[in-house]
């Protein structure tokens, strides 16, 4: 693991690592293409919680349909990460 006295601050804050761009779809910054922490920096701000529950969430309302299978779909995941947060 690496040490936190050699990591730039930004590391692992999915929103300055990995934000919204234009088109709704996460992209990393250009900044971040020349850092040695890149890959380590993004997984960790995948793996937080609020990281991870956003990404999927994000994830879940780009996959599938519109219309009601659509829905359900949706609903089932959301329903299946908040018992998981709960447990």
């Amino acid at each position: 693991m690496l040490s936190s006295t050699h990591l730039p601050e930004c590391y692992g804050d999915l929103e300055r690592v990995f934000p919204q761009g234009e088109g709704g779809l996460r992209e990393v910054p250009a900044g971040c293409w020349d850092c040695n922490h890149r890959v380590d920096c993004l997984r960790a701000a995948a793996r937080k919680k609020d990281g991870k529950e956003q990404l999927d969430e994000e994830r879940a309302l780009r996959s599938d349909p519109d219309g009601v299978a659509g829905f359900v779909r949706r609903w089932s995941r959301r329903k299946s990460a908040a018992r998981r947060e709960e447990s």
